[in-house]
């Protein structure tokens, strides 16, 4: 009697470890496609490591431009119009869905497909025993951009960074030169050279709406042009050891900061007007600053990149190419993605800021 009384202490004592080591489900950041003044049902995927999990999802924030609804009951259960059922107003709002978690996404009438992404909401998931932490739908058009300057009207709120100031207005030109149409440019107006480099460089630097959780990007591209009004670009006259793009993240290694590039030697501008795509995957080329003038920058890892990418404090892009004064314009800037799928790994989806990461190679920190 004493020892079936040991086992069952024992089985209870296991599943209640087991029960406390049991990792919470996943809701998984998703991208969803939809045409201007259409609708698109969209799935919200849990993920769990055991096998057959079933889960309740639930609404935690709204989009602020279309519109969410229940899947009507016809729908739910047959697939057959109509889909709209109950508008969801109000968070939290649980799915409700015979046949799987989907709900429908509404455009607004009249619409058009702006520069960047149409919308953003957020979900989470229960297993019935725990809950996940919010993912986020980010919901694009037929060009896939999730963050995008065409400066059609105005600067953007881009401004320009270095050269020993915090700041300054970058100039905007409401007119086309070649093949730019309504851009930004700036000029150079202080050198500090040592080294034979100019040692205060400026960039570009973008305004907050392409910053903070931007884990979408993962697997995309960014793609922006640049042109030159003056300024010597012969290969002589170029700084080198500098980098095209800078991706900064305060609150990444604990607040230590992170900062990312890609090499400008990984590529190459001679002033003349030319279009960048880079691809935005950590094998693609980008370095960590290892944030020690005594070491080179390093491969980062895909736990660093996704982290730096979840974080984002600021994106840079390289205005002061030269050893002398120039003349840099920058237009049509974008991070976008081939297709409107997330391509963000499960590994590096167990805490929204990505700092909890399990995936091969784990942070290089």
């Amino acid at each position: 009697m004493a020892f079936m009384t040991f086992i069952s202490q024992l089985l209870t004592l296991s599943g209640l470890v087991s029960l406390a080591c049991a990792a919470a489900p996943l809701s998984l950041h998703k991208v969803a496609q939809v045409s201007a003044g259409g609708d698109v049902t969209i799935s919200l995927p849990g993920y769990d490591s055991d096998i057959g999990t079933s889960f309740t999802a639930v609404i935690t924030s709204l989009p602020t431009d279309g519109k969410l609804y229940q899947l009507s009951d016809v729908y739910s259960k047959y697939g057959y119009d109509p889909k709209k059922g109950t508008e969801i107003t109000s968070v939290p709002t649980t799915v409700v869905d015979a046949k799987g978690i989907r709900i429908l996404y509404v455009r607004p009438t009249p619409d058009r497909e702006g520069a960047g992404d149409y919308d953003r909401f957020t979900y989470t998931v229960s297993d019935g025993t725990s809950t996940s932490v919010a993912g986020t739908v980010v919901v694009v058009g037929s060009g896939v951009n999730f963050r995008a300057s065409d400066f059609s009207s105005n600067s953007e709120s881009w401004v320009v960074e270095g050269n020993r100031v915090a700041s300054s207005a970058v100039t905007y030109e409401a007119s086309s030169r070649g093949s730019l149409n309504h851009y930004i440019y700036a000029t150079d107006d202080t050198l500090n050279m040592n080294g034979g480099n100019d040692q205060d460089l400026w960039y570009f630097s973008a305004p907050s709406k392409f910053t903070g959780w931007q884990g979408v990007y993962y697997g995309g591209t960014l793609e922006f042009t640049l042109s030159s009004f003056s300024g010597d670009f012969s290969a002589s006259n170029l700084n080198s050891d500098t980098y095209l793009v800078k991706l900064f993240c305060s609150q990444c290694e604990t607040n230590k900061g992170v900062t990312i590039g890609f090499p400008l030697s990984a590529t190459s501008f001679d002033g003349s007007t030319k279009t960048f795509s880079i691809s935005m995957l950590e094998t693609a080329g980008w370095e960590r600053d290892p944030e020690n003038t005594l070491n080179a920058w390093t491969t980062p890892t895909k736990c660093d990149f996704v982290e730096v990418l979840s974080g984002l404090t600021s994106v840079q892009i390289l205005g002061d190419f030269t050893k002398w004064y120039e003349s840099v314009s920058l237009d049509d800037v974008k991070f976008k993605k081939a297709s409107a799928t997330s391509s963000i790994p499960i590994c590096a989806q167990g805490s929204p800021d990505a700092s909890t990461c399990t995936c091969s190679g784990g942070f290089s920190y």
